[in-house]
């Protein structure tokens, strides 16, 4: 903890992309209440965990096509993690979740 806790510039960037991403899965979240079981993370490193255990996959897949690169995690790959580089500027996490959220609405 006290590695980024220093007051740095990286830290300051980080906290704020962490809240960039997190605001923008609060709203994946509550536009699908019925499939996301619940999202979690810290920094930049977050997941979005799905009821339906295929459903992560399909998400990932989707966001290939539209140009964005996620994983799935978890013991039945059931959560789409996000891992953005340290760098990512505002703009370009902005349309990264914006990417993640037409994948999730298109895979309901």
């Amino acid at each position: 903890e006290a590695y980024w806790a220093d007051g740095s510039a990286m830290e300051k960037q980080t906290r704020a992309r962490g809240e960039q991403v997190e605001q923008a899965l609060i709203a994946i979240t509550e536009e699908n209440l019925a499939d996301v079981k619940e999202y979690r993370g810290r920094g930049l490193v977050w997941g979005l965990e799905f009821h339906d255990k295929e459903r992560a996959g399909r998400i990932a897949q989707r966001a290939f096509e539209l140009g964005l690169l996620i994983e799935t995690s978890g013991p039945e790959s059931e959560v789409v993690k996000l891992l953005p580089s340290l760098t990512i500027t505002p703009d370009e996490l902005d349309e990264g979740l914006t990417a993640l959220a037409r994948a999730v609405r298109e895979t309901a």
